[in-house]
């Protein structure tokens, strides 16, 4: 079973049509301007998926580097940008742990829990090393994760959701289960495409995500040449993050 698989990339647009993706880019260009202590020109997104946020910032004037372990959520994004004139954006295939380009970047973004599937240590420290070497002096890198806390305290075992794609609906059942003393989420999402009153699709998609501790983030990014300015709610850089926060967005600098 895949991990973000073609027939899940097909639809992950429709799953998530309520993602203000330029919010969220307004919230980076917040960040920038607030942490970045020069012009920010060029970004590096860490596990794009279909490009929602790299494409907004390449709109914005950004030159954009997508990468993600997908082929079919890079397709997707490589499709969305053909329809876009002016825009300077790449999109690569490659786990986020084996990037390696030859270009160097002002800051490098990893949104919405894409760094949660990091779940070894190893491969964590491996991709915050190469995050690093992709930074100029004094670049930005910024994620959101998914707090351990919140994760123990409160998770839904299984959730239904329908969206509609075209001339068709789609349901969507994750069931997760919580392996907490290796700090993980296995999430399966059964998905049924649904055509005049038939079913005429069925597949699954395999998530295991990591579920972060606030102190933890904190030793692996000074571990790797990282100092952290700022750990804050979601969209809300002027609060700071607490126990209560699901997701906590990290706003770190990179030490040459």
């Amino acid at each position: 079973m895949k991990t973000f698989g073609k027939d899940y990339a097909q639809y992950y647009d429709a799953f998530y049509h309520d993602k203000n993706y330029a919010a969220e880019c307004d919230f980076l260009e917040k960040i920038f301007n607030k942490y970045s202590p020069q012009k920010i020109k060029g970004v590096i997104d860490l596990g794009c998926g279909t490009g929602g946020h790299a494409i907004e910032l390449a709109k914005r004037g950004y030159k954009v580097v997508g990468v993600d372990i997908s082929s079919g959520m890079i397709n997707a994004a490589k499709n969305k940008s053909l329809n876009i004139d002016n825009i300077d954006i790449q999109f690569h295939v490659s786990k986020v742990e084996e990037v390696a380009l030859s270009e160097k970047f002002d800051a490098a973004i990893c949104m919405f829990n894409a760094i949660n599937y990091v779940t070894s240590d190893e491969g964590l420290e491996k991709t915050l090393s190469g995050i690093h070497k992709h930074l100029r002096k004094n670049g930005l890198f910024i994620f959101d994760f998914r707090n351990g806390i919140t994760s123990l305290r409160s998770y839904s075992p299984v959730r239904t959701k329908w969206v509609n794609h075209e001339d068709r609906r789609i349901l969507r059942i994750s069931k997760t289960e919580l392996d907490a003393m290796e700090h993980l989420y296995h999430t399966t999402y059964t998905c049924l495409t649904i055509k005049d009153s038939r079913v005429i699709q069925e597949f699954k998609d395999e998530h295991t995500l990591r579920y972060m501790f606030p102190r933890e983030v904190k030793h692996f990014l000074k571990k790797k040449m990282f100092k952290i300015n700022c750990m804050c709610p979601f969209l809300k850089l002027d609060e700071a993050a607490t126990e209560n926060d699901w997701n906590i967005t990290v706003i770190s600098t990179a030490i040459n």
